[in-house]
């Protein structure tokens, strides 16, 4: 599974933003099959002038995650992003992984290392 938080500044209509959350799960989708896309619009004043039109990415995951899903997911978000909403330049596409363990995870109000342990003790 994998969370995703897009922090922008891009200034999208609401179906704009419809669009992008639809293609952006689609996009996803074929790299996860369980995920959640959490979308953070960011006021453009409140932004470095660099960061104007840029959107980052933050993509929670265990640090196991197979290279090539994460160079896959990058590409994609990249991919997606562009196409919906057009070229913005270079710098503002961003995509950083966060990592976090089993131990550092919970789900459902269990941590993720005691749901696989009840998991494996099942079997």
């Amino acid at each position: 599974m994998a969370t995703i938080l897009a922090a922008t500044s891009l200034d999208l209509t609401r179906a704009q933003k419809k669009e992008f959350l639809d293609e952006i799960g689609k996009s996803v989708g074929e790299v996860f099959r369980f995920y959640s896309i959490y979308y953070m619009p960011v006021n453009p004043e409140y932004c470095s002038e660099c960061a104007v039109d840029q959107i980052t990415y933050f993509v929670f995951v265990p640090p196991y995650m197979e290279l090539d899903r994460r160079r896959a997911l990058i590409k994609k978000l990249n991919d997606t992003t562009v196409r919906v909403v057009g070229y913005k330049g270079e710098l503002k596409v961003i995509v950083i992984f966060k990592y976090h363990d089993d131990e550092a995870c919970g789900v459902d109000g269990v941590l993720r290392a005691d749901a696989k342990a009840a998991e494996q003790n099942a079997k």
